[in-house]
C-alpha cells in the first residue's frame, strides 16, 4: 500500500477521525486529508508522531504491501507483453506500407517516361530519395535508372526532330 493508504488504514484501525489526529499533531485536518489521498506527504517529525499515535513503526508506515508489489510486477509483465505485441503488429503494418510505397514509386517512374523532359527529372529525384533511405528494394533503383535512360533517349529524339533536324536533308530538283 502507498503511504496515504497506510495512514488511513492505521487511523481507522485505532478509531480516530482526521480532526482528532490533526489536533494531536497541531496541524489542520486538511493536511491529514492531503497525506491520506497522496496529494502531500508528512515531514519527518510528523511521521515520527504518527507512528507513535498509530502504535506502528515508521518502517511499517513506509513499507509497501508485498501482495500489491507482486500484483504490480505481474501487471508490468503483462503490459510489457502487450506493448511488444503492439510493436510487432505495427512493424508488420509498416512493412506492408513500405511495399506499397515502392510499388507506387515504381509506377510513377514508369509513367514519367511518357513525358520525356519530366521522365528524366522524376526518376532522378526518386533515385536520390531511394539511395538516401535504405528501405526500398534494389529493383526500384534499377527501374529508375532504366526510366531515366529511356527518357533521355526519347528527349534527344524529340530535340533532334524539333530543333536540330539532324539527318533531315532536303532534295532540290534541278531542271
Amino acid at each position: 500500500m502507498a503511504l496515504g493508504d497506510q495512514l488511513r488504514a492505521n487511523r481507522k484501525r485505532i478509531g480516530l477521525s482526521q480532526g482528532e489526529v490533526a489536533t494531536q499533531l497541531n496541524i489542520t485536518r486538511q493536511s491529514i486529508s492531503k497525506w491520506e489521498t497522496g496529494k502531500g506527504y508528512p515531514d519527518l517529525d510528523n511521521l515520527v508522531l504518527l507512528s507513535e499515535i498509530y502504535n506502528v513503526s515508521i518502517d511499517e508506515l513506509l513499507k509497501e504491501d508485498e501482495r500489491n508489489k507482486n500484483c504490480i510486477v505481474g501487471n508490468s509483465h503483462d503490459a510489457i507483453f502487450m506493448a511488444n505485441h503492439k510493436i510487432e503488429s505495427k512493424t508488420k503494418k509498416y512493412k506492408e506500407i513500405k511495399r506499397d510505397d515502392s510499388l507506387l514509386l515504381m509506377i510513377l517512374a514508369i509513367v514519367s517516361c511518357a513525358i520525356p523532359p519530366l521522365g528524366i527529372i522524376i526518376p532522378l529525384l526518386l533515385y536520390k530519395k531511394i539511395t538516401t533511405t535504405d528501405r526500398f528494394p534494389k529493383l526500384l533503383k534499377f527501374v529508375c535508372i532504366c526510366c531515366c535512360l529511356l527518357s533521355l533517349y526519347n528527349s534527344l529524339l524529340l530535340a533532334n526532330s524539333w530543333i536540330f533536324h539532324y539527318g533531315d536533308s532536303s532534295v532540290e530538283i534541278i531542271e
